[in-house]
């Protein structure tokens, strides 16, 4: 396992908000110098805590959704069911908890495409079942489709969301001023976002976990996510749920005691219904579903 320091945790946090800053950019917000910076990025992905950096984006745009599902197994067939469900076209990532379920996030059109998805599922981790979803709180506007030279550059940055301008405009085929352009369109108009897609489960000395917390009926889900986040220092990313209604937080514990201590605020905090906690072993990132849906290759063909 890779050992991390304050500094790598520091990178990593800022990566994930803001994917495509420069080392320049970087150095200035963690107070070491670029080439520091620069030799950290890379040691992250030589270890393979850092897969790589990819574009994510709303999958409304081209007919889909996404939803989040919490299948169980028994963990003497742990392999088995995880390759299983990893090759379904449909799936982009599987979040393995070192039990005995995986929250696996689905890529479908339709309630029919779902059932059929969960029936996949249930069929590879026989005689267990999937017994709670999850659907992400996305922006009420679907953003605009991006067509052309935008639509070739997101699937370039969704393969290496780093790739700067000028390789972009090579590939593509258009002036650096015209590729600048259409980056800025897609992550104005379009929604997009640059993460590094990290391996979790190789992170060490600080144990990464994530929490998903349901809210109670009736409270205010701003004032509760403002708060939520307030009491998790130690998150990395995060993002709200719509159903059930909650947030899906990812963190650090870089201390047991601290850990624990926050995990038993959100338990007091009459506003949460639940608590989950999910201790990652093995995970799955999958960029080939969105870089089909780019190109045309529809996932319907393939289920």
């Amino acid at each position: 396992m890779f050992t991390m320091d304050a500094k790598d945790l520091e990178l990593l946090t800022n990566l994930t908000a803001h994917g495509r800053w420069d080392a320049e950019a970087l150095s200035a917000q963690l107070g070491i110098s670029v080439g520091n910076v620069e030799r950290r990025i890379k040691l992250l992905v030589r270890e393979g805590v850092v897969l790589g950096f990819s574009a994510f984006f709303d999958r409304r745009m081209f007919g889909y959704d996404t939803t989040f599902l919490k299948l169980h197994f028994d963990p003497g067939h742990f392999d088995r069911v995880l390759q299983g469900v990893s090759r379904m076209p449909q799936v982009a990532s599987v979040y393995p908890n070192i039990d005995d379920f995986m929250i696996v996030e689905v890529v479908h059109w339709d309630a029919v495409s779902l059932k059929a998805a969960i029936g996949s599922m249930e069929r590879i981790a026989s005689p267990y079942t999937v017994t709670d979803h999850y659907e992400p709180l996305l922006p009420e506007a679907i953003p605009e489709r991006p067509e052309g030279d935008a639509l070739e550059i997101l699937w370039h940055l969704v393969r290496d969301g780093r790739t700067d301008i000028e390789a972009l405009s090579e590939v593509v085929g258009i002036s650096m001023e015209k590729v600048s352009i259409e980056v800025a369109y897609l992550f104005d108009r379009c929604g997009v976002k640059i993460k590094p897609m990290v391996q979790e489960d190789l992170i060490n000395p600080f144990p990464t976990f994530s929490i998903i917390l349901s809210m109670a009926m009736g409270c205010s889900f701003e004032s509760c996510y403002s708060e939520v986040l307030r009491i998790s220092r130690e998150s990395w990313d995060s993002f709200p749920m719509l159903r059930p209604k909650g947030v899906w937080l990812k963190c650090f514990g870089r201390d047991l005691h601290a850990m624990d201590l926050m995990l038993e605020r959100f338990r007091r905090m009459k506003e949460v219904d639940d608590v989950m906690v999910i201790l990652p072993d093995s995970i799955t990132l999958k960029r080939s579903v969105d870089l089909g849906l780019l190109k045309g290759s529809s996932i319907r063909d393939r289920s």
